[in-house]
């Protein structure tokens, strides 16, 4: 597949060396295991949109792990909440899904790098529904960029995605990695409506130091027949906070106390 020359975009960094490059890709695996909690203000692209739900324009998110979230409009109506922490656990449940023996990030061991990022990651319980809308995914996940094990050298084409261009920049007066990508041979996205980096095209990623999360995404260059991508736009406001329970749960209906009496008022109608 050819892909597309585009001018260079960060004309003052040298070529991207082969540690460089790793140190991008351990970032892209690690988001799982770098925070705890994320709150964090996105704007939601018309293509992707739910009208019908809230869920449009900008959105402020809270996300703990990987078990609960609340979702807020602009104007602070919660338009989705959902939790897995109260979920059933029955037999059914184990007998239909294959995500009951995956385990969190947080109880697993991956391969770390000399600088704690994810060298190998193996296989942890993902998502699974919570999310409101399925191109969060890839955003607070980008693992489709690097894979979860670095390419076998033995390989020409192992690496799911090739790097044109790296810098260090600050994004939202946050430390963040840019890179210039396109899609290898063996690319696939973990949402196959919304891949981070399309087929026939150079992409911008900008990844948080941090977080690991893709923060930005944009399509520099497509060709002709590549169908237009919106761009993607993600502002962290918080990690490793605490959040209760309560944030994620619908509150309790108020019941009445049947065994106190209700009283009732008789008033007599005397004539005038």
């Amino acid at each position: 597949m050819d892909v597309p020359t585009a001018p260079v975009l960060f004309p003052g960094q040298p070529a991207p060396d082969s540690a460089a490059r790793r140190r991008f890709r351990a970032l892209a695996r690690s988001a799982p295991w770098l925070s705890t909690s994320l709150q964090f203000r996105i704007q939601v692209p018309e293509p992707y949109a739910k009208p019908d739900e809230g869920l449009e324009g900008e959105l402020t998110a809270i996300l703990r792990q990987r078990e609960a979230i609340s979702v807020r409009s602009a104007d602070g109506q919660l338009v989705y909440q959902k939790e897995k922490f109260t979920a059933d656990r029955s037999h059914g449940y184990v007998a239909a899904t294959n995500s009951s023996w995956k385990l969190p990030a947080s109880l697993t061991s991956p391969v770390y790098t000399s600088d704690q990022l994810i060298l190998r990651r193996p296989q942890i319980s993902g998502f699974n529904g919570l999310l409101p809308l399925e191109h969060w995914e890839a955003m607070l996940d980008p693992v489709e960029l690097a894979g979860t094990e670095p390419a076998s050298h033995d390989l020409a084409f192992g690496h799911p995605t090739y790097i044109h261009e790296l810098a260090e920049i600050t994004h939202d007066d946050r430390p963040a990695l840019a890179a210039v990508l396109s899609a290898g041979h063996n690319y696939q996205p973990t949402v196959a409506s919304c891949p981070l980096v399309p087929h026939g095209t150079r992409t911008l990623v900008v990844l948080d130091r941090a977080t690991g999360l893709c923060v930005n995404r944009r399509v520099l260059l497509a060709e002709a027949q590549v169908p237009p991508a919106p761009e993607l736009s993600l502002q962290l406001l918080a990690h490793n906070q605490y959040y209760i329970d309560s944030l994620f749960t619908a509150p309790a209906p108020t019941l009445t106390d049947v065994r106190a009496p209700i009283p009732w008022e008789l008033r007599s109608e005397r004539p005038a």
